[in-house]
C-alpha cells in the first residue's frame, strides 16, 4: 500500500488471499479517512484474476462496508483479458452495492493514473 497525496495505490501481487485483500484495503480506508473522498488505484497487473469466489467475497465487503466506500472512486488495472473481464464484472457489481462511488477498469496504468488525477482535482 501506498499513499501518495491524489491517491492511495494498492499492489496485488501472487499468491495472496482474499483476507489479505481485505484486511489492506481496510487498513487503506483507515489510512485516508481524513480524506473519504481519496481515489484508490489497485494494481492487479502481476496477480491472477481473482476467482468467482473471490469476486463474491468482494461483492460482500462492498456491501457490508458501504458507509466507509461512499463517495471513494477506484481504478483497477489488468494487464491481459482475463483480468479486465472480471475487473470489469466487479465494475458493474458495484454500481448496484456503491452507488455514489466508482470503479472502473484499465489495462493501462498511465490511463488509470491520468483517470484518478482527473477525479482528485474535482
Amino acid at each position: 500500500m501506498h499513499t501518495s497525496g491524489r491517491f492511495a495505490v494498492l499492489t496485488i501481487e501472487d499468491p495472496h488471499t482474499f483476507e489479505e485483500w481485505r484486511s489492506t484495503v481496510l487498513a487503506m480506508v483507515a489510512a485516508t479517512s481524513a480524506s473519504p473522498q481519496m481515489c484508490l488505484l489497485v494494481d492487479r497487473r502481476h496477480s491472477t484474476p481473482p476467482s468467482s469466489e473471490e469476486v463474491k467475497q468482494m461483492i460482500d465487503f462492498f456491501e457490508q462496508n458501504r458507509s466507509v466506500l461512499a463517495g471513494r472512486s477506484a481504478a483497477i488495472v489488468v494487464v491481459d483479458d482475463a483480468g479486465f473481464g472480471v475487473a470489469r464484472m466487479i465494475e458493474l457489481r458495484s454500481r448496484l452495492e456503491l452507488p455514489d462511488g466508482t470503479i472502473r477498469v484499465f489495462r493501462h496504468y498511465d490511463d488509470a493514473v491520468k483517470w484518478l488525477t482527473e477525479k482528485s482535482a474535482v
